[in-house]
């Protein structure tokens, strides 16, 4: 809104705030600066103890910008009292500066470990086997998010159908799942040995990740 010389509101002849439309724009474009994230990179402390930049893919928070503009001017000019919870194109799973918020799951690819931690501390840390380097199966880096959960699935692609116990998938076809076919887990195996691009995690150890985590929670995936 614009003031007057004595800093009250400027009003119209008929009551009516006068408004600063480009403050009003101004204010909105300065908050979803401050808050997005989709399309940003994160710079993660991870477990292992460096900072690691990780671009946002799937996961990330937008604001409405021109949904919020709107009801700012609105609000001004009927004069509106109430606590308003901003519209978003694509909302984070915590709100905040901090969107990846103090439960999530880390996948260090670089040294074959899972860490999932919730409301701030380590629930579990397990080896892992990620996509096989050598056919250039990687598992891609990013941060997203569990985006479903299926128990009993079959995991189909070119030449294989395999059966799963539990299913959680973060970017397309690529997600977190149970192994029982496999012995071993962790160190350089999946440099040659490694999956079609899932992270296979231990059968004693996936039903707790299924259990404890929901739809929407971030997972930070990084070599």
């Amino acid at each position: 809104v614009l003031l007057d010389g004595n800093g009250d509101f400027w009003l119209d002849e008929s009551g009516n705030f006068q408004l600063d439309t480009k403050g009003v724009e101004a204010f909105i474009d300065e908050l979803a600066s401050e808050y997005n994230t989709v399309g940003t990179t994160l710079a993660y402390e991870a477990t292992r103890g460096d900072i690691v930049d990780v671009k946002y893919v799937t996961y990330g928070t937008e604001l409405d910008t021109e949904a919020e503009k709107e009801y700012l001017k609105n609000a001004f000019a009927n004069r509106v009292k109430e606590v308003h919870t901003p519209a978003y194109l694509k909302e984070g799973y915590a709100r905040g500066k901090n969107d990846i918020g103090d439960t999530y799951i880390e996948v260090d690819m670089g040294n074959q470990k899972l860490y999932a931690y919730k409301e701030g501390q380590l629930l579990l840390e397990t080896d892992i086997v990620t996509g096989n380097m050598k056919r250039k199966w990687n598992t891609p880096e990013g941060v997203n998010f569990i985006y479903a959960k299926q128990k009993k699935r079959v995991l189909r692609g070119p030449g294989y159908a395999t059966p799963v116990d539990f299913w959680m998938p973060v970017k397309g076809s690529i997600g977190l799942h149970d192994a029982d076919w496999r012995k071993e887990f962790g160190g350089d195996i999946y440099l040659t040995n490694g999956s079609h691009g899932c992270v296979n995690i231990p059968p004693e150890i996936m039903p707790t990740i299924y259990e404890e985590f929901e739809i929407g929670t971030p997972v930070i995936m990084f070599y």
